[in-house]
């Protein structure tokens, strides 16, 4: 059984990968497709990290919650904030322990490469159901099922990837329709492609 990845440790250097940066953009564009954003909307990016897809999104809704269990994650995003001196983005820490996500009402709830680090998804899915308002919508992307070979260090990876038919399982199963996946983008190491999903649903 894995452990959890203490993302504090690498939060600092997070945003001086340029495969991660290009991914981050490359998935907001994908969810820019995929649903179309509001100036009215409020969204929740949950997994945010230091809000690569968070502050892409923001410019194209009423604000946008990051939301994250590493505190040197939401630390690095505070900071990302005031440098910029955005007024529609903002930053919460979420305790994993309680399964309690940021109060409040959502049109849109994202996440980027996160779900693959969550040990029971379902109920995940759930919560976020309870937070959008009727309507509402969800955007998660995530690889494809693999091998296991994406992670040179497993720890805090409880999932391999998922199958189209897994995600909207899990989509159905928490309460949410209309659901759809599509290939958002891939990503190249070394000499291996691996495909990552979004898969989007409405809340009913």
């Amino acid at each position: 059984m894995t452990e959890p990845r203490n993302f504090d440790a690498v939060a600092e250097q997070w945003d001086e990968e340029p495969r991660r940066v290009k991914l981050a953009g490359e998935i907001a564009a994908a969810i820019q497709e995929g649903i179309p954003l509001s100036g009215d909307w409020d969204a929740l990016d949950f997994g945010c990290g230091t809000g690569l897809v968070t502050f892409q999104l923001a410019p194209f809704v009423h604000s946008i919650t990051g939301v994250d269990s590493s505190s040197g994650m939401i630390e690095r995003l505070t900071a990302k904030i005031a440098t910029a001196g955005v007024s529609n983005v903002s930053a919460k820490l979420y305790n994993p322990d309680t399964a309690e996500l940021s109060a409040g009402r959502y049109h849109l709830i994202t996440s980027a490469m996160t779900l693959h680090h969550v040990k029971d998804i379902v109920p995940l899915l759930a919560s976020f159901k309870a937070l959008l308002h009727p309507g509402g919508r969800i955007a998660l992307a995530d690889l494809e099922t693999e091998d296991g070979s994406f992670h040179e260090d497993p720890t805090g990876v409880f999932h391999h990837g998922f199958s189209a038919e897994e995600l909207s399982d899990m989509l159905r199963k928490a309460g949410f329709s209309a659901v759809s996946i599509e290939t958002a983008t891939t990503i190249v190491k070394g000499e291996r492609i691996f495909p990552v999903l979004l898969a989007t649903a409405t809340s009913c």
